[in-house]
């Protein structure tokens, strides 16, 4: 079978089988899903910063326990001060 290049729109072949092949294949019809996951509630989400100041020393320290526990350095804080809270 031989392919035909398609010049211009008129070329393009709409045909009633084609019409209902892009129909049932049109996922945008209908209900919409944006993906991702639901929002949170607005007491769940972590809306206040807390900032403190750490010598270069202690801030590497920190980043590689972080790295070393495959963690982030905020996760790694958290975790820390969830004793305390």
């Amino acid at each position: 079978m031989k392919i035909k290049k398609i010049k211009e729109i008129d070329d393009f072949d709409i045909s009633e089988k084609t019409n209902k092949f892009i129909a049932a294949a049109d996922m945008s019809k209908g209900k919409k899903n944006k993906g991702g996951r639901p929002k949170k509630d607005a007491s769940d989400k972590a809306s206040e910063q807390i900032f403190i100041n750490v010598t270069p020393v202690e801030k590497a320290r920190i980043e590689a326990n972080a790295k070393e526990l495959g963690i982030s350095v905020s996760a790694l804080c958290k975790i820390s001060l969830a004793k305390f809270i």
